[in-house]
């Protein structure tokens, strides 16, 4: 029998107004709290300010400089920075190019509203003494929506390079010089993956919950992580035309609604993000906006879903987005696909309920749409799978408790239990947001541990008198049995952070790689035995030997494959047929990768001839069940070279889906 500890403590407030918040600031009747989390270290920042975005920006700036010089946005600037640092300086010179122009485009396009914002959020910073230059500060606000053309760039040179030059470059033609700049685009679009939103969405209408009121949650999955957590914000804007929203966010997003948010006039909003080959950078001036703020401007100016809708199918947008929109009033749910210019209301729901992931389902956006790996095709469509059919399961028991929950899970669809890859809680999760518009009540993570959804969930409430209240504290359910299994995930959140921050050095991967062996040990003290843990640490194992051998280290290249191989031969006696197709090719493929990388006279033939055989056995397979999937020709490829050196190197390590 399992035992599940569920925290959840249910505070007896003063009545008065912003109970268990502190004024930090306030200036011209704009007010910025700080509300602490009971029974933990850490706060947010509550903004309740009177007005509209624009008019509201600079408050936002001044009062929270120091946030937002180490927050959201620096994270944007370091993760740009380093994606064009490991360029040639010829390729980062024409690319940049092509960035400037790109992001001339979007500035031409978006609104007066959100360029006048960003113009008072950062004069608010520089008020407050911030030294930031603007040039940076507005291409940050920029780079989510450049990330998603990049990917699109890549994929559509690797498709059609002249299609992809028609397509996409009309606008800057001048800068764009052809195939020379596909193995570039790739690596960029690689890097700046870092940068996007991935995310899992619930809706479960007022019909199935057990309190009779519609329930919005969502994970905010970014590769931010480490910088969006640390400074949560609430931005509360009360406007003349009658609509208080709420956005939930991090500093420096003052459209913290383009995360997730809602309105007094029940709508609730979150955005996820997509790929797409209809990557759109243009459109006549001011009649567009970035999809973040797109959406904020959803709960500023939207009094039911109808309206919502009208407002993204006019000002549609530039890349792959799903606008995921709840309306109590109505008990309705709707998810509005974007792929560039095409916009189509993919579903739409009454009394009912909906969950959300990364991939299109209408077939105008489908067929614009794809995944960058297989992986990432199973991982999106598992989180979908997992959460419909649960709450289809637990009908007429679904509360905020049940969401978070959920969202704080640890199943995948495919194979059981497990700590990440296919789960809906990520290596990446960075927040996560449980909301009841028609209570005008939200949860939220707080992030004092990894995963951020296994740390404290405050409840806040939104009074139209008394102001915000923190209404309660829980916690996600936990098997009590399994409590070392659970500390495992930080050591295993801690390897991915290291990884982004240092791939390249060996003492950086040897950081990673001892992260790792402290998530196994820590696992097996539940006698767990986790294939993310094991196979990323004999992966990067073999990517270890590579960058060895190339600063000629030969005899510790050898040992690293050595052990790899033995690791990725443990993996497979000890798992059996506990792993999904993809994974048992994965494990021969690096197991072939890493013999090929052995100094000739001690490679052996026969195995290297084996693992090659059955690797290319398994991925015609898989092709045959995927054939969509442009990323197993790359591999179908890859398999017949002889040399896989440079292969290794360029392949990208994903701990986030496992590969």
């Amino acid at each position: 029998m399992k035992h599940f500890l569920s925290l959840s403590l249910i505070l007896l407030l003063p009545a008065f107004s912003w109970a268990n918040c502190i004024l930090k600031n306030e200036l011209r009747g704009q007010k910025h709290f700080i509300c602490q989390a009971p029974g933990t270290s850490k706060a947010v920042h509550v903004l309740d300010l009177a007005g509209g975005f624009s008019e509201t920006a600079y408050y936002h700036g001044f009062f929270l400089r120091n946030e937002i010089e180490h927050g959201v946005l620096k994270g944007v600037q370091v993760r740009t920075e380093r994606a064009f640092s490991e360029l040639s300086d010829k390729d980062r010179q024409q690319i940049s190019l092509i960035k400037k122009c790109v992001i001339n485009n979007y500035r031409q396009s978006v609104s007066d509203e959100f360029k006048t914002g960003l113009k008072n959020l950062y004069a608010g910073l520089k008020d407050a003494g911030s030294s930031t230059d603007w040039s940076s500060f507005e291409e940050s606000n920029y780079m989510v929506e450049f990330s998603i053309f990049t990917d699109s760039m890549q994929r559509q040179m690797s498709e059609n390079s002249r299609k992809g030059k028609m397509k996409i470059f009309a606008s800057c033609a001048p800068y764009f010089v052809g195939n020379t700049l596909f193995k570039p685009f790739k690596k960029l679009a690689q890097s700046l993956r870092s940068i996007k939103m991935g995310c899992t969405g619930i809706s479960a209408s007022a019909s199935s919950s057990r309190d009779g009121a519609l329930i919005h949650g969502r994970n905010f999955d970014t590769g931010l992580l480490g910088f969006y957590e640390p400074n949560q914000v609430v931005v509360i804007n009360r406007q003349k035309n009658g609509i208080t929203s709420v956005g939930l966010g991090s500093a420096g997003l003052h459209y913290a609604g383009g995360i997730s948010g809602f309105n007094n006039h029940g709508l609730t909003v979150s955005l996820h993000e997509l790929q797409t080959e209809g990557a759109k950078i243009a459109y006549p001036e001011g009649s567009s906006d970035i999809a973040p703020y797109l959406l904020h401007s959803v709960i500023m100016n939207a009094r039911s879903l109808d309206e919502a809708i009208q407002i993204i199918q006019t000002r549609k947008g530039f890349g792959a987005w799903t606008f995921f929109i709840s309306d109590s009033k109505t008990d309705e749910s709707a998810s509005i696909e974007l792929s560039g210019e095409t916009v189509v209301v993919a579903r739409r729901t009454q009394n009912k309920f909906m969950g959300q992931s990364n991939h299109f389902i209408a077939s105008a956006t489908s067929r614009e749409g794809y995944e960058y790996s297989l992986n990432k095709t199973l991982e999106t469509r598992a989180r979908l799978k997992h959460v419909t059919r649960t709450m289809q399961e637990d009908w007429g028991r679904l509360d905020s408790q049940w969401v978070i929950d959920r969202l704080s899970g640890h199943y995948d669809e495919l194979v059981g239990p497990r700590s990440f890859g296919r789960t809906t809680t990520k290596v990446y999760t960075a927040a996560t947001h449980v909301m009841v518009p028609a209570r005008q009540e939200w949860w939220m993570s707080v992030a004092e541990t990894y995963p951020t959804n296994r740390s404290h969930f405050v409840g806040f409430r939104l009074d139209p008198i008394q102001g915000v209240k923190i209404v309660g504290v829980t916690k996600a359910q936990e098997d009590l049995t399994k409590q070392n299994w659970y500390d495992s995930m930080n050591f295993y959140v801690k390897a991915y952070l290291s990884n982004e921050e240092d791939r390249q050095s060996l003492s950086g991967i040897d950081r990673t790689l001892g992260l790792l062996e402290n998530a196994i040990q820590k696992a097996s003290e539940d006698q767990v035995y986790e294939f993310p843990y094991h196979f990323m640490w004999a992966r990067i194992k073999v990517y270890r030997a590579a960058k060895a051998i190339m600063q000629g280290q030969r005899d510790t290249a050898y040992t690293d494959l050595l052990e790899a191989q033995a690791k990725l031969d443990e993996i497979s006696s000890t798992l059996n047929n506990k792993l999904h197709p993809y994974e048992i090719f994965q494990i021969q493929l690096w197991k072939f990768r890493a013999e090929t990388l052995k100094p000739q006279a001690r490679q052996s033939r026969s195995l290297q001839g084996l693992t090659q055989i059955t690797a290319q056995q398994n991925l015609k397979r898989l092709i045959q069940q995927y054939p969509t999937q442009s990323e197993l020709y790359d591999l179908e490829w890859s398999l017949g070279e002889s040399a896989q050196l440079y292969i290794v190197l360029d392949a990208d390590i994903r701990l986030g889906t496992v590969e």
